[in-house]
C-alpha cells in the first residue's frame, strides 16, 4: 500500500529566500491534495526564489510526481529561481535517468550539500 505524502516547507533563516521542502512518503497522484500547498508556494514565489526538495524521505515518485517537478522548475525558472534536489534514493535516480530529466536538476546528497553551495 502506498504511503501517504507528506511534505513540510521551512524557509532557511540564515540564506533569505531559500526553503527547504521535505517529501515524506510517495509522490504520485494520490499525492493532489498535499501538492496543492507547494503549488501555491510557487505561484506566489517572488523572484530568485530557491526550493531545495529534500528527498531523503521520499519513496516513490511517478510520471504524475514528474509533472509537478518540471512545471515548478519552469515556472521558477522564469523568475530567476531554482530547484535543488537533495538526498535521491536508487528508485528516484533511476526514474529520473530514463525521463531524462535529471539534467534540468542539481542534484545533492543531501540539503547541507546543497546549503554549502549557496
Amino acid at each position: 500500500m502506498a504511503e501517504k505524502l507528506v511534505i513540510s516547507i521551512e524557509a532557511l533563516s540564515d540564506h533569505p529566500n531559500v526553503h527547504v521542502v521535505e517529501f515524506d512518503g510517495d509522490f504520485d497522484g494520490y499525492a493532489k491534495e498535499n501538492v496543492t500547498d507547494v503549488q501555491s508556494f510557487v505561484d506566489s514565489a517572488t523572484n530568485n526564489t530557491t526550493l531545495i526538495f529534500d528527498f531523503s524521505k521520499l519513496n516513490y515518485l511517478n510520471s504524475y510526481a514528474i509533472g509537478h517537478l518540471v512545471a515548478w522548475h519552469n515556472h521558477l525558472s522564469k523568475m530567476g529561481g531554482k530547484i535543488f534536489i537533495a538526498g535521491t534514493n536508487k528508485n528516484v535516480e533511476d526514474i529520473f535517468a530514463i525521463l531524462g530529466i535529471a539534467k534540468l536538476f542539481k542534484i545533492f546528497p543531501d540539503v547541507n550539500s546543497v546549503i554549502e553551495t549557496l
